[in-house]
């Protein structure tokens, strides 16, 4: 059985070991700095710790800076892999601008990969004016911004344009994003993996209804779980509703809530107000979600934006579980429609996500095709090792690049 730690401790913060960047390797072997705004645990930052790790005995050498706490995912490091804190305060900081620019000077990486917009602003503030300019590449991940956030598409346009290159999360992140960019970047699209030797199905069933009963899930249940932030754009509200209308109509369904935020009072309260407290289990932060995704028979996730190439639908996937995804981001390049689940409309949602997931209830040789059919898409196109792979030839080819 599964015995991970459940929830995310405090971290004690080693010494940082930036020290380690300035010892360039002698064996020729390349060298990139990941900067990031925080290592909070999020799917970006999460992305960013596995890869940096996975370059561990890959032939580069890769290091970690990042501007601000929370330092959640810390501990998660390699110790190959040096971190540096640097501390910014504020809404801007000048002494973490210049303590990156510092760093960058005294360890001279030859590719440094800024996570979204914020920290591509300080990579390209700290490497103005260098002698030797670093290749510069931002990883996007953010495939569509609101209407009160369209001011910075326009201010951070001058800054992505001069970079050397940029990185999308998926297709449709690249098509809505180049023509902003006046389509002149060198761009290209690497989608996140999961550990597909980690995240794997439970054939045990005696296990599988061990986990179940240790969320309070009886062994009949239809459960429809989903992982993630507990915020408006992550839309659980949609998910209670639905398991609303399917105890209606008499289907045993049971919903598994994993996450914790700032809506958690108020999903509570929905839940309590339509008598379903015995049916919804929220069981807040999970350092190790495999237990929770083995005790589900389908992962909802309708979020109404921001997903760009969701890792947690990614590891659902992997434990052979069928999907069901609002049409944003990456969905319809992650799942097909039919083979590895089912993608709606955010619009449809409300209408259509009942009779999806009361069909894949009535269907457990269906579920099980569609779980077999999810697994094996992401072992052979979303694995992790298809995701390092790309992040190696992307650093190899710009680190051979001329300096300029």
């Amino acid at each position: 059985m599964i015995t991970e730690p459940s929830t995310y401790a405090t971290v004690a913060l080693p010494p940082d070991s930036a020290e380690q960047l300035h010892a360039r390797e002698s064996s020729g072997r390349t060298q990139a700095l990941f900067v990031l705004n925080s290592l909070a645990v999020g799917g970006s930052e999460t992305k960013v710790v596995r890869v940096a790790n996975g370059l561990v005995g890959r032939e580069i050498t890769a290091g970690i800076a990042y501007l601000k706490a929370p330092h959640a995912l810390r501990d998660l490091i390699q110790p190959q892999v040096p971190v540096k804190h640097l501390d910014r305060r504020g809404k801007f900081s000048f002494a973490a601008l210049r303590r990156l620019r510092s760093l960058i000077q005294g360890c001279c990486p030859e590719v440094i990969l800024s996570v979204n917009l914020y920290p591509t602003l300080y990579m390209s503030l700290a490497t103005m004016g260098l002698q030797k300019i670093p290749r510069r590449i931002a990883l996007l991940n953010t495939t569509t911004l609101s209407e009160s956030d369209r001011w910075r598409q326009s201010f951070y346009k001058p800054f992505l344009q001069r970079l050397d290159a940029i990185v999308y999360g998926c297709e449709l992140q690249r098509t809505l994003w180049r023509p902003l960019l006046d389509g002149g970047e060198n761009s290209s699209v690497i989608y996140n993996g999961v550990d597909v030797d980690r995240f794997v199905p439970i054939d045990n069933e005696a296990e599988r209804q061990a986990l179940r009963a240790g969320f309070g899930i009886s062994p009949s249940a239809f459960v429809i779980g989903t992982v993630g932030r507990l915020a408006p754009e992550k839309n659980q509200k949609v998910l209670i509703e639905t398991l609303a209308r399917m105890r209606k109509q008499a289907v045993d369904a049971h919903l598994l809530i994993v996450g914790e935020g700032q809506l958690r009072s108020n999903l509570e309260q929905r839940v309590a107000a339509r008598g379903l407290q015995a049916n919804v289990t929220f069981v807040g932060m999970l350092r190790d979600v495999r237990p929770a995704l083995s005790s589900m028979d389908v992962f909802v996730l309708p979020s109404t934006h921001i997903e760009t190439f969701s890792n947690a639908a990614l590891e659902a996937m992997s434990m052979a579980k069928p999907v069901v995804l609002s049409r944003i981001g990456g969905a319809a390049e992650m799942v097909a429609d039919g083979e590895h689940g089912f993608t709606i409309e955010v619009s449809d949602l409300s209408r259509e996500l009942p009779a999806v997931l009361e069909r894949l209830h009535a269907d457990p040789q269906l579920r099980a095709g569609l779980g077999h059919a999810a697994r094996e898409r992401v072992i052979h196109q979303f694995s992790i090792q298809t995701m390092i792979d790309s992040y190696v030839s992307l650093i190899e080819a710009h680190s051979h690049s001329k300096a300029r």
